[in-house]
């Protein structure tokens, strides 16, 4: 009797966090991707920012919404996990208007 085990197991991808704040004078966000339930094998997914648009019945601090080029540089990249790795980095670059 032969028994075979499958332990490839790639995982599920996903973020650290829901939700990250920023700072007006902050140049960039570092945003982590965690791969969770499995690291085997090479894997990959593609990325991309959207405009935020929030209920303008709640009031926020940091206004309505999060535009392309007004308030952040758009992303669109494919992010690659190689065998046995867990989490990766990715920057968005923000739109400030640095007061010297």
């Amino acid at each position: 009797m032969i028994t075979i085990l499958d332990e490839d197991f790639p995982g599920t991808i996903g973020f650290d966090d829901n939700e990250i704040m920023a700072m007006k004078n902050q140049d960039k966000i570092d945003v982590i991707i965690k791969r969770a339930e499995g690291t085997d094998g090479r894997i990959s997914c593609m990325i991309r920012t959207e405009p935020l648009f929030t209920d303008p019945n709640v009031a926020s601090a940091s206004g309505s919404m999060a535009m392309e080029f007004e308030d952040y540089l758009p992303k669109h990249e494919k992010i690659e996990f190689l065998n046995g790795e867990s989490e990766k980095l990715i920057q968005i670059y923000l739109v400030n208007e640095k007061v010297p």
